[in-house]
């Protein structure tokens, strides 16, 4: 690890952080949902009590799809919607006449009626859509409500949900990023419960819905602040087999690179380890599809005879610069230096332990960086015996800095399908970090003087979003990564106590930053396994335990 990369430093460092990890097992789903999602009479009468200062009463109208065979998962739909708290609403019923007839007669509630576009007010309100069998959570119109009242600007609500089998049993719990429009332009992961302003209620909405593109269309016309996501599980939508599908429908956005190419300048810091670097250096000659890059490689007085052998070739090189660096390894200073002399209009950080996997990550992470509204983008790093190292950075308020997906197989396609494509985090490692010169430049680089070896990577991130820049991750571009190997792990004393001043400074600089993760739920542990463990408190409780 030659970067700010520090997952897995506070494991390995004792004393370092005032957390105590559980030694008791994760908490399971069925354990969580009791106390965080199923209600008692005692939550019951707080709702009732917070409705009495409900300020507006908007209504709700809810599109169901009745289809052939499913009479019975209907009914659980309906029944679902009729226990409600909140009583505002109406449901539109489509499918067979006959079969929509015996049921408006066998419910006899007149919310509940045959659907009629033609009738629908598209001023006034709020629509939504469910399939048989979907359960709406007896507090979810309540809580919407609340959140619209809140957030007058709203357009779009949605919520987290889980799955229930044929059983009964709730599983497979989705916990929601808040909007993250790249990770929305790859898949259309808002599912139920989404509620739509009316407002927004187009002639093609009900054929949307059916293709599975309601909501890409919707958010197209809308501002960030008008999408608010609802941290609860407000939902359930029935699975086959006893075993939800765990990955969305993906698909690959493609941006186009210009032409020529922007030179690409890749900052190799290293010392010693002259067989590792002559990897990650035969890996950008002969297994990266680019046509204008350079190498600048920044020598921290390496001694050892093969890497003095490696790096003096790779100085003969026309498109390699060597950098000669003295004294105490200060990661930010080395590169800061190396970027002075660096004359391409993207840098790249690179670690002197990884290896292309991908001839065209590069491509990838150049196309990203080159768009106007991104600052920073990631690659997915995978260790050499098959498993995942990096795929974003996951912060929390005490500074702990965990790794996505850590240790999830190479090729899993992540949570929900997560790593098909690419989406904004929070931060991403300088193991492999792009960047434009000249945002490089706006953000003045590294904080050598605060942060001269972890931590740096997410300062430079967290500068990159506090100037209204997405820091992205990419996939598409896959790297294998050691993580560590040259410099080792902060487990002596005096390294302990420069990692906390620099912990110390993160806190004091970015505590808001810790607590806003673009791509991680409030309901997931951030000191348990990635995308695996559950917060238990979730760091946003339910409004009926507040």
């Amino acid at each position: 690890m030659l970067s700010g990369d520090i997952s897995g430093l506070f494991k390995k460092t004792f004393g370092l952080i005032k957390r105590s990890y559980k030694s008791k097992d994760p908490i399971t789903y069925s354990e969580w949902r009791e106390k965080w999602v199923e209600l008692d009479e005692g939550k019951r009468n707080l709702i009732d009590e917070k409705k009495i200062s409900l300020t507006s009463n908007p209504i709700f109208t809810v599109f169901l799809s009745i289809k052939e065979n499913n009479f019975l998962e209907t009914q659980a739909t309906i029944k679902s919607l009729i226990e409600q708290s909140y009583p505002k609403w109406n449901l539109q019923l489509l499918g067979d006449e006959s079969t929509v007839s015996s049921l408006i007669e066998e419910i006899d509630d007149d919310r509940v009626d045959h659907c009629n576009y033609s009738s629908f007010n598209k001023k006034d309100g709020w629509f939504s859509f469910l399939n048989s069998g979907d359960l709406i959570h007896e507090a979810a119109l309540f809580v919407i409500t609340k959140s619209i009242i809140e957030n007058p600007e709203a357009k779009i609500c949605y919520t987290d949900q889980d799955h229930v089998s044929t059983e009964g049993n709730f599983q497979d719990p989705f916990f929601k990023p808040n909007w993250n429009e790249d990770l929305f332009s790859g898949m259309n992961y808002f599912g139920i419960l989404t509620v739509f302003n009316n407002e927004l209620w187009t002639e093609n909405s009900y054929a949307n819905f059916e293709n599975g593109t309601l909501g890409v269309d919707e958010t197209k016309i809308i501002e960030k602040n008008q999408i608010i996501h609802l941290p609860y599980i407000l939902a359930s939508s029935p699975v086959q087999n006893n075993s939800s599908c765990l990955t969305l429908g993906t698909q690959k956005v493609e941006h186009r690179l210009p032409s020529p190419l922007p030179k690409v300048s890749i900052l190799i810091p290293t010392k010693n380890k002259g067989r590792m670097l002559e990897r990650c250096l035969l890996s950008l000659r002969n297994n990266t599809d680019y046509p204008d890059l350079e190498i600048v490689i920044i020598d921290h007085e390496s001694t050892e005879k093969y890497a003095r052998k490696i790096i003096d070739k790779a100085s003969e090189e026309s498109d390699t610069k060597v950098l000669k660096y003295a004294g105490s390894f200060n990661f930010s200073a080395m590169i800061n230096r190396a970027a002075t002399i660096a004359s391409g209009e993207v840098l790249l950080l690179l670690n002197n332990d990884t290896e292309a996997v991908n001839s065209d990550w590069l491509k990838e992470m150049v196309v990203q960086v080159l768009r106007s509204d991104v600052g920073i983008v990631g690659a997915l790093l995978v260790f050499d015996n098959g498993t995942i190292q990096h795929a974003g950075v996951n912060p929390n308020s005490e500074g702990l800095m965990t790794h996505s997906h850590k240790h999830w197989e190479e090729n899993s396609p992540g949570y929900f399908g997560r790593l098909l494509v690419t989406h904004e985090v929070a931060a991403v490692t300088g193991a492999c970090l792009a960047i434009k010169k000249e945002d490089w430049k706006n953000l003045n680089g590294l904080d050598e003087e605060n942060l001269a070896v972890a931590y740096n990577d997410i300062d430079l991130c967290f500068k990159a979003r506090s100037a209204g820049l997405k820091v992205v991750l990419t996939p598409h571009a896959k790297l294998l990564h050691q993580e560590s190997v040259t410099r080792g792990f902060d487990d002596t004393s005096k390294k302990i106590s420069r990692l906390n001043k620099e912990l110390t400074v993160m806190k004091s600089r970015w505590q808001q930053l810790l607590d806003e993760d673009p791509a991680y739920s409030v309901n997931l542990s951030c000191d348990g396994e990635s995308f695996k463990d559950l917060s238990d408190p979730p760091r946003t409780k339910p409004i009926w335990d507040c």
